[in-house]
């Protein structure tokens, strides 16, 4: 989503294939609302699996997704409703996942350290691998989404 919003800042007006493409974003980010915990605003490691034993609210892509309407609706790609979406997002975000220490240093929480596939044994693609994987603070997939919502937003 990330990819898409970002790629058509750069893609030409009169490209064939521009129509194609924000459709593909519209159709994308339709499908991940359905998904978005209405309690946090957030989305799960394995998005479509929320109730599912060993899921978790994961950060990064909730800070992704949030990005992606933010600047998708600013840019009239995406309808005007992913703006109150992003917000939702990011404000479960920073209410979920961010702490301030004393030293008034920021840290986001719950990060998947890494999820893919391939290889032999890992990254078999299961439930139980994309659960299992670590989570980590202060991982730049997590961050660098986190900073560019936060500017996106204006929040």
């Amino acid at each position: 989503a990330m990819g898409i919003v970002d790629l058509l800042d750069y893609l030409p007006e009169n490209h064939a294939k521009r129509g194609e493409i924000i459709s593909i974003l519209q159709r994308l980010s339709e499908a991940l609302i359905q998904y978005q915990d209405p309690a946090t605003g957030l989305w799960y490691q394995v998005v479509d699996q929320g109730a599912r034993a060993g899921n978790y609210l994961e950060a990064s892509a909730s800070c992704m997704f949030a990005y992606a309407f933010a600047r998708g609706a600013s840019r009239n790609y995406l309808h005007q409703k992913f703006l109150a979406i992003a917000e939702k997002a990011f404000k479960g975000v920073v209410k979920e996942f961010v702490t301030v220490d004393e030293d008034s240093l920021v840290s986001l929480h719950q990060t998947c350290q890494s999820a893919g596939l391939g290889g032999t044994p890992y990254r078999d693609g299961s439930y139980e691998y994309y659960v299992g994987e670590p989570r980590r603070t202060n991982d730049f997939k997590g961050i660098g989404p986190f900073i560019f919502a936060a500017l996106e937003l204006n929040l």
